[in-house]
């Protein structure tokens, strides 16, 4: 019994427990029960219990390796330790592995299983070769040699103590690991006793263990000054669960960071300096309570995810009352969930706003409704970040419900604004050449022979009105279906031109045309197109004085045509620049300011823009910009 412990009092159970400790792939095979029992890492790495059947556990690994495995296990008694190498099935792949026996007393191997570096596994698979043809040379010696199964009574006492011998020599390569471990490790028994501590702990402890071995532990360190250690140690008890805490040593003014897993036989304690580290993980520890403080108590949901939004990295627990699901829900389903809330219209813009967020910062807005029946409208933003080597989408998602239905207000007001200051004006408008009608008629019932000379003046009156109410009809129309086809450039400017032919020779005004695309054709509706430079040229002829110029020119570039008409006339101040196009304003002794708002519209109909600049004293420059076929 004594060569199958450790020294310094070192017990097979501690070795057991020293084992789980450490990140090796160890093994206890039992060859008389055909039993593995495997350490905590191993089953870790693998599909493997903590323990098995000898041939389960030789299903570990591949099955053209699984023959070299088992005749070796059988066969290679005489050898104190030795290697074999095969593939070992681990969690979700085969990897090459070296595994090391090493006989024990009473028909025991330990086993060490390391991975194999890339370089060893080239010549593994003629290494498995050679070995499978010695194993079938060794069985075929086998046949009519049962006298090696019956070894003399003096053979197997000294091969008994061979095996021995090899139970001490692990059991010193087990104290030497620990003893060089960078943290400290020491056992402790059911009955309270210390019955190891390596160098390390002794290190941080400042303290000689080792003649306290077999002591119970709290005649070292009474209950009453480390309180939190036992309240840690009963919890481990309890639970059967290992249990991680910070202890502060105030007599050696040192932080550690205490583990106690428990055993069969007691417990296992890892400790580890953290005195220098302890400021850095505080402040971890209170940016982490900080962050989640925000998290929770922001209205706003904050995520974050994987790059294919496949896992939910983070998700605050608002998410429940923004979109009335519960969080299992989405992180169930962390791609398409939405499609429950959101009405169908909205599924590709949410497809695609999420795939934008993978390349750049995007925002998207879409409406829900709750499973409660609540309408919401959800702003979400996210952008890429990359975290070590992996990349992940960070977002927020906000309800905007409240901001909607204020801009549908604020849009409501203002149409109202526009609607009360549009009849202000009809009225007053209309209201003159009413009132110099109604004025003109009662002078005709008074004086009858005046009548006459009165006509011309009455039918201006009723022009002036007719051309108020056309104007409004105009603006009035909704947006209808607008027949395209290319238009001349030069026939439409040369048909404006000549419908005002006359005042241009009148006021002697000369007009520069440019058309540095002859062949250009507009994409436009020919009725609109001609309106609008109606309307243009008009104002530039009544904005120029005597001898005045006129420039139109029409160049093309990047599938759009410009068309600028800029006359040397007074111009406009900015305050007058900045009023144009509103009802009713006008710059002209008699204008209405409607002419403006029926151009804008409809070359906003013909899909194009419309621009004015202009200077006092240097004239007006009206930029039209409209799609084109050449």
């Amino acid at each position: 019994m004594l060569s199958e412990r450790m020294h310094s009092g070192l017990e097979d159970s501690d070795v057991i427990a020293l084992f789980n400790l450490t990140e090796l792939n160890v093994c206890l095979i039992n060859m008389s029960s055909k039993t593995v029992y495997c350490s905590r890492s191993m089953q870790n790495s693998t599909h493997a219990k903590e323990e098995l059947r000898l041939d389960e556990w030789i299903d570990l690994f591949y099955v053209y390796d699984q023959f070299g495995i088992q005749h070796s296990l059988k066969q290679e008694r005489e050898q104190k330790t030795f290697d074999i190498e095969g593939r070992m099935l681990f969690k979700t792949f085969h990897q090459w592995v070296r595994c090391t026996f090493t006989h024990l007393s009473q028909g025991r191997i330990a086993c060490v299983i390391s991975p194999m570096e890339e370089a060893d596994e080239k010549s593994t698979q003629q290494f498995i070769q050679d070995r499978y043809n010695q194993m079938l040379k060794l069985t075929d010696n086998l046949d009519g040699k049962q006298g090696y199964i019956n070894d003399s009574q003096d053979e197997s006492k000294e091969k008994e103590r061979f095996y021995e011998m090899n139970a001490v020599e692990l059991h010193s390569q087990m104290k030497s690991i620990c003893e060089k471990f960078p943290h400290g490790l020491a056992m402790i028994n059911k009955h309270w006793q210390l019955t190891y501590a390596n160098q390390q702990m002794e290190v941080i402890l400042g303290k000689d263990l080792k003649s306290h071995y077999k002591h119970k532990i709290w005649q070292l360190y009474p209950i009453q000054d480390y309180y939190i250690f036992y309240r840690h140690y009963y919890m481990a008890v309890e639970t059967n669960k290992p249990v991680t805490f910070d202890l502060y040593m105030e007599a050696r003014s040192t932080y550690a960071k205490v583990t106690i897993f428990p055993t069969d036989e007691g417990m296992a304690v890892h400790m580890q300096d953290i005195t220098d580290k302890k400021p850095y993980l505080d402040a971890l520890q209170e940016s982490e309570k900080r962050f989640s403080l925000l998290a929770e108590n922001i209205k706003d949901v904050f995520w974050i995810c994987t790059e294919d939004f496949e896992e939910i990295i983070f998700l605050s627990p608002k998410f429940e009352e923004m979109f009335g699901i519960p969080l299992e829900n989405r992180i169930k389903d962390p791609k398409t969930w939405w499609k429950t809330l959101a009405p169908k219209e909205y599924h590709h813009h949410i497809f695609d706003g999420y795939r934008k967020m993978k390349s750049e910062n995007h925002q998207m807005e879409y409406e829900i409704k709750t499973p409660s029946g609540e309408h919401k409208w959800i702003r979400a933003r996210g952008f890429p970040v990359k975290e070590s080597r992996q990349r992940l989408i960070v977002g927020l998602s906000e309800d905007i419900t409240e901001m909607k239905e204020k801009e549908q207000l604020m849009r409501q007001s203002e149409q109202l604004s526009a609607i009360t200051q549009m009849s202000a004006g009809i009225a007053h408008e209309i209201k003159n050449p009413l009132t110099a009608l109604k004025g003109f008629m009662q002078l005709g019932v008074a004086n009858p022979q005046l009548r006459e000379s009165y006509n011309e003046l009455l039918l201006d009156e009723i022009n002036r009105i007719e051309s108020i109410v056309n104007d409004f009809m105009m603006l009035s129309k909704p947006d209808t279906v607008v027949h395209k086809e290319n238009v001349s450039a030069r026939d439409t400017v040369s048909y404006v031109l000549d419908l005002y032919q006359t005042i241009i020779k009148d006021k002697g005004i000369h007009i520069d045309t440019a058309i540095i695309c002859p062949e250009l054709m507009l994409f436009a509706e020919p009725k609109r197109l001609k309106q609008i430079l109606i309307n243009v040229i008009k104002n530039a002829i009544e904005a120029v004085e005597t001898n005045g110029r006129i420039a139109i020119n029409i160049v093309c570039e990047n599938e759009k045509a410009l068309i600028t008409v800029k006359d040397n006339g007074k111009g406009l101040s900015e305050e007058q620049l900045q009023r144009l196009g509103e009802p009713f304003f006008s710059t002209k002794k008699d204008g209405t300011g409607l002419g403006i708002m029926v151009t804008k519209k409809m070359v906003a109909d013909l899909g194009g823009t419309i621009n004015f600049a202009s200077e006092p004293g240097r004239g007006t420059t009206v930029a039209i910009l409209l799609p084109y076929y050449n």
